[in-house]
């Protein structure tokens, strides 16, 4: 006999067999299979395939761990977007559903929550909180589309040439001379490495930007 189903239990079911086959491999019937229900049963639950990946989506955003109350807001930023990152490498295959849902569930909000408390605390008011919310949410999104995707991997990056071969011919090096140059540093980038150097400009900009309120005030 089946064990009585729920919607968290299956969320979770989701995310397990997205992290093993990927998004395109779930379907409705062959997850409820794997539950021992019928398709009906998950769709009481789950009203079509986008509601059931929000579902995944919101369990994914409640893995983000919250820091401590304690600390400094650039440590607390910190902390919270390597944590998304995390969450995002320990789940490749459902990684695009972070980009895709927003957090709406208490669970999936809590980290949003204690990046707010800290903002505050700091002295940012409710509009400054917002723009800072949203720059960081842009950073976060667009750097884990470019490192799961690829973006910056040699395939992709691989300058396509003429496919004439004669004494005209346009070389890469002379019409593209810094692409050329500058490409082999651009793949040889640490992904990681270059996550903290990026989050690392936004915070500067968001502390430039209370002090020069703060002058202003």
């Amino acid at each position: 006999m089946a064990e009585k189903l729920t919607q968290m239990g299956i969320a979770q079911a989701a995310l397990a067999a997205i992290d093993a086959d990927g998004i395109e491999g779930l379907s409705m019937r062959k997850l409820a299979q794997n539950l021992g229900s019928s398709p009906m049963a998950v769709y009481t639950y789950f009203p079509d395939k986008d509601a059931l990946l929000d579902g995944v989506a919101q369990l994914l955003l409640a893995e983000v761990d919250t820091p401590p109350e304690d600390i400094h807001w650039r440590d607390a930023m910190r902390f919270i977007m390597r944590s998304v990152r995390h969450v995002a490498m320990r789940h490749p295959n459902a990684s695009r559903l972070i980009n895709q849902f927003p957090p709406h569930t208490p669970d999936a909000l809590a980290f949003v929550e204690a990046g707010f408390r800290s903002f505050r605390r700091a002295g940012f008011d409710e509009l400054s909180t917002a723009r800072c919310y949203r720059a960081l949410a842009a950073y976060s999104l667009g750097t884990l589309d470019i490192e799961l995707g690829g973006y910056f991997s040699p395939e992709t990056r691989t300058i396509t040439s003429e496919t004439r071969d004669s004494m005209d011919t346009p070389t890469a090096a002379k019409l593209l001379p810094l692409v050329t140059e500058i490409t082999p540093t651009l793949l040889a980038q640490d992904d990681a490495a270059e996550f903290e150097y990026g989050l690392e400009l936004l915070l500067d900009g968001f502390a430039d930007a209370m002090s020069r309120s703060d002058r202003t005030a």
